[in-house]
């Protein structure tokens, strides 16, 4: 009998929990200053070079396993040349997010750094078409 119920509660777990695969970290900005590093919950994601007024980046890691109930989210600030030449340094920077609730297919944790240091976060199976409404608003040329 008990044997038949562990069965029993096994396929039926099997059959209808959530299920994902691996993820890709993708990290994109619309900064004025370059990521060197970016991170989630400690699978690290690419880099960017500031933001040129049209592209907001779009480097891609992974894939790695992201889960919980929170996105901590870790990145430094570098700077171009003529940031460093104005005296500017790096930072590192920390924040802790919910976590976006993932749907099937949605393989990428994707990571739009905003100006002022305000990371967007969400789960989207292209962070580019995703965040591309975002980044409309802070295009200056195109």
């Amino acid at each position: 009998m008990t044997g038949t119920l562990l069965v029993l509660w096994l396929g039926w777990s099997w059959l209808f929990q959530e299920r994902y695969g691996g993820a890709s970290v993708v990290v994109m900005s619309v900064m004025d200053r370059p990521i060197s590093y970016a991170s989630v919950n400690g699978n690290m994601g690419g880099n960017t070079f500031a933001f040129d007024g049209l592209n907001a980046g779009g480097k891609i890691a992974g894939p790695y396993s992201i889960s919980g109930n929170i996105a901590k989210i870790d990145w430094e600030l570098d700077m171009t040349l003529a940031q460093e030449q104005a005296g500017y340094k790096f930072e590192k920077h920390t924040v802790t997010l919910p976590m976006p609730k993932r749907k099937k297919g949605q393989n990428n944790f994707c990571i739009l750094f905003l100006p002022d240091n305000k990371p967007l976060i969400r789960w989207a199976t292209s962070c580019v078409l995703e965040m591309d409404p975002t980044v409309e608003k802070y295009r200056t040329r195109g």
